[in-house]
């Protein structure tokens, strides 16, 4: 028998002659070098250029200072202390003033025995005398300290008393002071603190004063009395609060019955309905009478303090003694159960004689005594802190306060009268370290009190000046004083500062009448931000835009057409992160980042800077003050907005435009809030010509942030300095490539989803069109061919036995002959066969020395005549019309191979029900479809027939490929043949088990796929190849290389996406937006859901499938599809690096059987 030209002589393993041939193999060793080069120079290019964009980031630039004009509010050295404005009302001059008058110092040589003598425990009275008292404070709206201090100190809190309700008129007529702040104030404590009693005051001070006049006309007129209770019944009913506080001061002595009527009044009203009343009185006043009042209230509330007044000579507040003895004295008309002692925490400054003292809060009164250099210490005989210091004109100021030290003391001696609450007037002027002692259960003793010795500012910034543009002016120091504690009284009987606190002081810059700033925050947005530009230069009003950097990086075309239109760009950082959790260096990062991105982009800094998630429109606390401190140090000014629409919410243009035009009309600031990007804004855009409209009408000027200063445009976004504009060129370049590679991440993710999504529906259609034509054809039974099946072996006695057999039982149309060839194996393969079947003239089997698969199958087709020939794997079992089934196609002469139904004949675990996953719905549906259009690019080693005639002809197996069976299918492919598919030639292979073996596997085919692809590379995009050209090696090179190089990529996005909504929807939900994470998840799912519905359309294909198997599809997309990514790179790679790969050997474990 002659040998067939293309059978190679049994070469040694390794020898040249096969080597030099490997597709991709270089043996000079000359591309891979190259390659690297090639590599390592645009690494070390793209190094220098994000290295030195990082090194830019890490210099932050240096931002020319502003300059904005310091309005203070606290004293400089001698300085005189300005009057504090109407917005901000203190305690009245003229409180208790009558009753008080008569009540000066008494002995002081006296006081302290009579504290003595006071501090006994009385007789028991009352209920509940052993359970804690209540712990409750006064809120005020007019101060934004007091909501600083709510917010640090609620959960030590029973009841907040809210300064709410104001009589406006003597009809009875009640105002409320603040509806808006009111609202917020309900809601944050109802969200934090639902179950914490909630109480409005109402008391008679216009702003300036106490109206006594106006009240007593009001209590003595029934109608009024009526109405006053009316509207407190509805207030407090509308708003579901837990009772009404009643603060009437100034009440003259003639008006009393009628006070003690309206009490009665009001208490038959609330008390009904379960609705609390309680009434603040003076602690030492005989017009009041106080055992009445029992009658007609809950709680009485004595307020101990002011012993000495505003109108008055300077002395203590509320010496002990005088505290003491006075609540004593209450405690004769109030049982304990019904009495709240309301304890002060503020100061009075009582300047030259003739002049009513100023009421500071603590903070105001250390910062004076900080400035003015005094000496602050404990009154030893009233044991009330105190110091004296000299204005500008050298006139002397007497200062009393009562402090933290004075409250553990008032504390002490409340034990003795067992108070049904203690009440705090008021949050916001309290010294911070009373809440180490304020509302918490402990013994009051020396250790407690030396933990007063520390003072933090811990919510305290000090606001100065009007508007939303603010400005830090000064930094918090950590106060620090020295306790006595007099151990024989419980008492502490000395302080003494040996450091000053003090707090962030920020003054607001920007206030101006009838003029309007639009900003807009989080873009620019492809989508809105050019529609907003629109408007905005059809309107033709200037903006300001609060960019993101992360997202001006992607389209700077949109910064530097804001520009060039005349609007104002500012920093919101880079990635909108919460800057009060994340570290100083990261907002640096942050905001350098965008400043060089800025000066690369548009040419120009920007001295502007808006706090991301600015839920508040101003920082309240240290955390949200420190990294606004950090960018004014960096030269930034914060621009904060009073007008806020919730335009992000979506609550429709109308309400948009209505809600920016009354805030504009009620003064409430300059600055109005929207959004350009962040999800839908279609609203937004809409509103913007009715928001100008309506307030052009209105007589609104909109101007920049610039001209709401008085400064120049340059002065807020100073141009970058000629000593500076080729470093910001190279951050351009650096910009400008992450911006392409996210770009092209972003289109890879897009056209991926949608190249997917098409090829499933184009295979599918096709598969679904070849099982409908496979059904109507017939095939000829007379047609008889002789036929061979070849079958290499390498270490196969396992199943070397097996497989003959179950070619001995298939069915053959004409004469069959089997050929196994031992590939040189080192186990017993060779002698298990030939002894099996030594008696059988079917079988013949060869052995020859090592020489690869390629070279076994060659020896065998040249041992045989048969026309066609069929070639398996030594690890496959064949049902018994698989040869058959696969012989009756050759009946057309046109018909060259044909390939039959692989299926994993060991579905053993996870790893092998993935794989017959992926026979079923990828390899098996994509040959139905191709066969349609005669482009099958591999007839598989493990069941495939062939005509012998074309084998010549084509050269045979080749050694060039790890694919020999893609390489030869290709081959007579392109002599113009056809490649035919046979659903019913069933073959049952044996699948890797393991991970190791799996990758070794995929890794040889996918090597072996590029090389085939590669040798073959002339057929793409040539007509007289038809399909094969234009579709199947083009299906190669995307879908079996390229997207498995890029799907990791894919992967991480919706990775980053999931991640990214979850940070900001737990750690911000009130700004979450969930838009763009819908989006990714649409199409993600789309893709899935067409990978599904292609799985089922293969299921409903195949015949006598196992439907189970689809419950592990989507999981499959979590391991099994990673472990393909990591083949497809290791592929790439060893192509590149021209390595000569070798076939290994799969351990067969014969799992695999006919029944199967």
């Amino acid at each position: 028998m002659s040998q067939p030209p293309f059978l190679d002589p049994a070469p040694a393993p390794g020898a040249s002659p096969k080597t030099a041939k490997a597709v991709f193999f270089d043996p000079a060793n000359k591309r891979w070098p190259r390659l690297r080069l090639g590599m390592a120079l645009i690494g070390v290019a793209l190094t220098l250029l994000m290295g030195g964009l990082v090194l830019s980031i890490l210099a932050a630039p240096v931002l020319p200072a502003l300059h904005l004009p310091n309005v203070s509010f606290l004293p400089h050295g001698a300085h005189a202390v300005p009057d504090v404005p109407d917005l901000a009302p203190e305690r009245p001059a003229t409180r208790r003033e009558r009753v008080l008058r008569n009540d000066q110092l008494k002995l002081a040589r006296e006081r302290e025995r009579s504290l003595r003598h006071l501090l006994q425990p009385p007789r028991a009275s009352g209920a509940g005398l052993d359970s804690q008292p209540l712990a409750i404070a006064f809120f005020v709206n007019w101060d934004d300290a007091s909501m600083s201090s709510l917010k640090e100190n609620l959960g030590s809190l029973d009841t907040v008393i809210a300064e709410w309700l104001h009589l406006a008129s003597e009809d009875g007529t009640l105002r409320e002071n603040d509806p808006l702040r009111t609202a917020h104030v309900t809601e944050y404590i109802r969200a934090r603190r639902p179950d914490l009693s909630l109480v409005p005051l109402v008391n008679n001070w216009n702003g300036h004063q106490w109206e006594g006049e106006k009240l007593g006309r009001m209590l003595a007129d029934p109608a009024a009395r009526k109405r006053t209770i009316e509207q407190i019944l509805a207030f407090v009913e509308a708003h579901r609060y837990a009772g009404i506080s009643i603060d009437f001061e100034n009440i003259a002595a003639r008006a009393q019955p009628d006070f003690q009527r309206f009490m009665a009044e009001l208490y038959a009203v609330m008390h009904p309905r379960k609705l609390l009343v309680s009434v603040n009185v003076p602690a030492a006043d005989a017009a009041f009478d106080y055992r009445r009042l029992v009658r007609n209230a809950d709680y009485l509330i004595v307020m101990a303090y002011d012993e000495h007044w505003a109108d008055g000579r300077h002395g203590p507040i509320a010496s002990l003694p005088w505290f003491a003895r006075v609540l004593h004295a209450r405690q004769r008309d109030i049982p304990a159960d019904k009495m709240i002692v309301a304890i002060g925490n503020y100061a009075y400054d009582w300047g030259p004689p003739g002049q009513p003292a100023e009421e500071r809060t603590f903070e105001e009164a250390v910062l004076i005594a900080k400035e003015s250099e005094a000496k602050l210490q404990l009154d030893p005989v009233s044991l009330n802190p105190t110091f004296a210091y000299a204005d500008d004109d050298d006139r002397r100021h007497h200062v009393w306060l009562l402090d933290a030290v004075t409250a553990f003391n008032q504390l002490v001696t409340l034990r003795s009268l067992h108070p049904r609450g203690v009440a705090l007037w008021r949050l916001g002027s309290e010294d911070p370290a009373l809440w180490q002692i304020f509302g918490r259960k402990g013994p009051l003793d020396a250790a407690r009190a030396e933990q007063l010795g520390e003072i933090r500012f811990a919510y305290g910034v000090d606001y100065e000046g009007k508007g939303e543009v603010l400005d830090v002016t000064a930094q918090p120091q950590v106060g620090r004083r020295s306790i006595s504690f007099d151990a024989q009284r419980g008492l502490i009987s000395g302080e003494r500062f040996t450091a000053f606190p003090s707090p962030y002081v920020i003054t607001r810059h920007g206030s101006a009448e009838r003029k309007v700033v639009l900003t807009f925050d989080d873009g620019p947005d492809p989508r809105f931000t050019p529609l907003i530009l629109d408007a905005l230069r059809d309107a033709g009003v200037p903006a300001t835009f609060f960019i993101i950097g992360a997202n001006g990086q992607n389209h700077p075309e949109l910064l530097r057409r804001a520009v060039n239109e005349g609007h104002e760009i500012g920093n919101h950082t880079f990635t909108h992160p919460n800057i009060s959790s994340i570290s100083p260096k990261q907002l640096e990062l942050e905001l350098s980042a965008t400043q060089h991105l800025l000066a690369s982009e548009v040419g120009r800094h920007s001295l502007l800077f808006r706090s991301p998630y600015a839920v508040d429109a101003e920082p309240e606390t240290i955390d949200q003050v420190r990294p606004v401190e950090l960018a004014a140090r960096q030269g930034y000014v914060n621009v904060g907005m009073q007008i806020d629409p919730d335009d992000w919410k979506r609550p429709g243009t109308a309400e948009i435009v209505k809600r920016v035009v009354e805030a504009a009309e009620r003064g409430d600031g300059n600055v109005v809030l929207l959004h350009d990007s962040g999800g839908d804004r279609t609203q937004t855009v809409a509103a913007i010509p009715g928001i100008v409209d309506a307030l052009h009408r209105r007589g609104f000027e909109f101007v920049t942030i610039a001209q709401l200063l008085g400064r120049s445009r340059d002065a807020i976004m100073p141009p970058v300095l000629p000593e500076d504009q080729l470093r910001s060129r190279f951050d351009g370049a650096a910009f400008a490539v992450i911006n392409w590679a996210g770009a092209a991440i972003d289109w890879l993710f897009v056209l991926g989803i949608a190249l997917g999504i098409a090829r499933l529906l184009f295979v599918g259609g096709l598969a679904i069109y070849q099982r409908w034509s496979e059904r109507h054809r017939a095939f000829d039974p007379a047609y008889a061919p002789s036929v061979a099946v070849v079958v290499p072996a390498f270490n196969e006695e396992k199943v070397i036995v097996q497989t003959i057999v179950s070619l001995l039982a298939c069915d053959s149309p004409g004469p069959l002959e089997i050929i196994v060839v031992d590939d040189g194996s080192s186990d017993a393969t060779y002698r298990v066969a030939s002894e099996a079947f030594a008696n059988d003239p079917r079988v013949r089997v060869f052995s020859q020395a090592n020489a690869g698969k390629p070279a076994a199958l060659n020896f065998g087709f040249a041992q045989t005549r048969a026309e066609i020939v069929v070639a398996l794997d030594a690890d496959t079992v064949f049902t018994r019309e698989t040869i058959s089934k696969l012989v009756r196609h050759f009946i057309d002469p046109q018909v060259g191979a044909v390939a039959g139904n692989t299926k994993v004949g060991n579905r053993v675990n996870l790893l092998t029900r993935w794989q017959a996953l992926e026979y079923i719905t990828s390899q098996n549906l994509d040959r139905r479809a191709f066969a349609v259009l005669n482009c099958i690019t591999v007839v598989p080693g493990a069941v495939g027939a062939w005509r012998r005639e074309l084998v010549d002809r084509a050269g045979g197996f080749r050694h060039d490929t790890l694919a020999e069976d893609a390489d030869l299918t290709l081959a007579i492919r392109k002599l113009g043949k056809r490649i035919a598919y046979d659903e019913e030639a069933i073959a049952l292979t044996e699948a890797p088990d393991t991970v190791r073996g799996f990758i070794g596997q995929r890794y040889r085919w996918m090597y072996g796929t590029m090389q085939a692809a590669w040798k073959h590379r002339d057929v793409v995009f040539r007509p007289r190849y038809g399909a094969l050209g234009f579709v199947a090696l083009p299906n190669v090179i995307i879908f079996q290389v390229l997207f498995p190089l890029i799907s990791p990529i894919m992967d991480l996005l919706l990775i980053g996406s999931l991640g990214s909504a979850a940070f900001n929807h737990w750690h911000h939900p009130e700004a979450y937006s969930p838009d763009n994470l819908w989006r990714v998840l649409f199409y993600y799912a789309l893709f899935v859901s067409v990978d599904y519905l292609a799985a089922i359309l293969a299921f409903v294909l195949e015949r006598k499938e196992s439907w189970g198997l689809l419950i592990w599809l989507f999981w499959q997309r979590f391991f099994y599809r990673q472990l393909m990514y990591y083949v497809a790179i290791k592929s790439t790679l060893t192509s590149l690096k021209g390595v000569l790969v070798g076939w290994g050997k799969l351990e067969r474990k014969a799992t695999v059987h006919a029944e199967a």
